[in-house]
């Protein structure tokens, strides 16, 4: 369990918070009242993001003042609810405010990984971002595994400087190929797992996993890192599972468009 008997759910989303800071580098971090409200300097509700700072007793209050925010900035964003922070929203009344559900993404807690059930795969060399070059094909691989244009995946990720405690990026080579990479914010004991995605003609081969451990022990090693979260896609369930995450929370994930100014 978690050190101090501090509350799972609140280490995961902690982290989250903490790591959704890394995109306003070209923007923006507000702490408005009740929420955090990150602008990436672009408009995208991929890299625009706001999530609850405590349990609210009335989110509709704490809506208006997220949704004016942006409006005065003329931007899309996300918005992310963990369950314990706020009641499940209905949808047609989170639709009054211009929010548009996604998806529910649970959200995960780990103690060191359990030892692997199979030898790892041998074929990969793995290295920090650490300078423009693994900035741009750490980018680069985003782009592909997530669909995101390359463009704004460049803007987001490809300055070297940004990559710096407590966020690091991890790149996994096979030879001299780029096939997998990871961004971990390590603060307060918790290593938190984001944009972990292999290139897809490589997926199954367990380079997710090998990466996942290498970033994990680094993390424990530099930072004292020993508990592990992250938010599970459908895609990644069996590995984490795999890795002994336990679910713990829900995220609720609404994405709401750009109102322009009339």
């Amino acid at each position: 369990m978690p050190p101090m008997g501090t509350l799972p759910h609140v280490l995961i989303e902690t982290n989250h918070r903490l790591a959704s800071r890394f995109y306003a580098h070209a923007g923006s971090a507000v702490a408005l009242p009740g929420a955090l409200a990150v602008h990436s300097g672009y408009n995208s509700t991929a890299f625009n993001i706001s999530s609850l700072t405590g349990p609210t007793p009335h989110l509709p209050t704490v809506l208006k003042t997220v949704t004016a925010h942006y409006d005065q900035l003329q931007t899309g964003s996300s918005l992310w609810l963990c369950e314990q922070y706020a009641a499940a929203p209905d949808r047609a009344a989170m639709f009054d405010y211009g929010y548009t559900f996604q998806l529910s993404a649970p959200g995960m807690l780990a103690e060191p990984f359990p030892a692997p059930r199979h030898a790892l795969t041998q074929d990969l060399t793995i290295r920090c971002v650490e300078n423009a070059q693994d900035a741009l094909v750490f980018a680069h691989l985003v782009s592909i595994i997530f669909r995101v244009s390359f463009p704004l995946c460049q803007c987001i990720y490809g300055n070297p400087d940004v990559w710096r405690r407590p966020v690091y990026g991890f790149l996994a080579y096979r030879v001299e190929e780029p096939v997998a990479c990871a961004m971990v914010t390590a603060n307060a004991g918790v290593a938190g797992f984001y944009s972990v995605g292999t290139l897809p003609h490589f997926q199954g081969r367990g380079y997710g996993e090998k990466i996942m451990r290498h970033a994990a022990t680094y993390s424990e090693t530099h930072f004292g890192c020993s508990l592990s979260v992250l938010q599970s896609s459908p895609a990644g369930r069996k590995l984490y599972d795999r890795l002994g995450f336990r679910e713990y929370t829900h995220f609720s994930i609404f994405n709401r468009s750009a109102k322009t100014k009339e």
